[in-house]
C-alpha cells in the first residue's frame, strides 16, 4: 500500500465519501498534508485509522440467546 493517499483513495480506504474526507480536513478532525499550498491533500492510512477509531460508534452486538425461548 502507498504511504500517502489522495482524497479519493482515502475515501475508498475508509468507506466514506470524498465530501466527508474534505469536511473532516476542513474541520481539522482528520490529520492531513497539503501539497503545493492549498492545491492537493494527502493523508496517511494510519491517520485515517485513528480518525475512524475516534469517530466510531460502539459496535452493535446481538443479545445473548434466550435459553427459555421455544424454537418453532
Amino acid at each position: 500500500m502507498k504511504s500517502w493517499l489522495a482524497v479519493a483513495e482515502s475515501a475508498i480506504y475508509s468507506g466514506v465519501s470524498r465530501d466527508t474526507i474534505y469536511t473532516a480536513c476542513e474541520r481539522r478532525e482528520l490529520r492531513h498534508a497539503r501539497i503545493g499550498g492549498r492545491r492537493s491533500i494527502r493523508i496517511k492510512a494510519e491517520w485515517l485509522d485513528a480518525w475512524l477509531e475516534r469517530h466510531a460508534r460502539g459496535t452493535v452486538t446481538p443479545p445473548p440467546p434466550n435459553p427459555t425461548a421455544v424454537a418453532r
